[in-house]
């Protein structure tokens, strides 16, 4: 288990978010509705867990969740309040499965930022991190 398998439980946990009309589990240059979520990889950073023939390593995966909403005359006006209504669902619905799924030991949206940008169109954009931690057998590589 690592980046992609708890990408992939990222995509399920935001499909339940009914607020968020179509999810990516890549960084899409077009989307096709607003809001919009995308999940791609950041990083990883590893430390040493414990010793032993069966020693583990535990691993913090991170991925961003970038949530979109067009801020052109097509869209709702009050584009800010709707966005964040959405944004405080994606992070709740994170917090409320901590392992995603069982993808990983425990997760957390750890940081968000928001930004303006383009995607065919101007956008609103709130760029969460969400760190995942697994713990991994050196010998086997299996999870424990």
């Amino acid at each position: 288990m690592g980046y992609k398998t708890i990408k992939d439980q990222l995509v399920e946990i935001l499909k339940t978010v009914s607020e968020i009309k179509t999810v990516y589990g890549k960084e899409e240059k077009s989307l096709a509705n607003f809001p919009a979520a995308c999940v791609s990889a950041k990083e990883h950073a590893s430390r040493f867990n414990s010793v032993g023939q069966s020693g583990s390593n535990e691993r913090h995966y991170q991925h961003y969740v970038r949530v979109y909403f067009r801020t052109d005359e097509k869209n709702d006006p009050d584009y800010e309040d709707v966005l964040e209504n959405v944004v405080d669902k994606v992070v709740q619905a994170i917090e409320s499965n901590p392992t995603l799924n069982g993808a990983c030991a425990f997760a957390i949206p750890s940081s968000g930022i928001w930004r303006f940008g383009e995607k065919e169109t101007p956008v609103r954009i709130f760029e969460l991190v969400v760190t995942s931690t697994v713990y991994v057998r050196r010998d086997t590589g299996i999870l424990t």
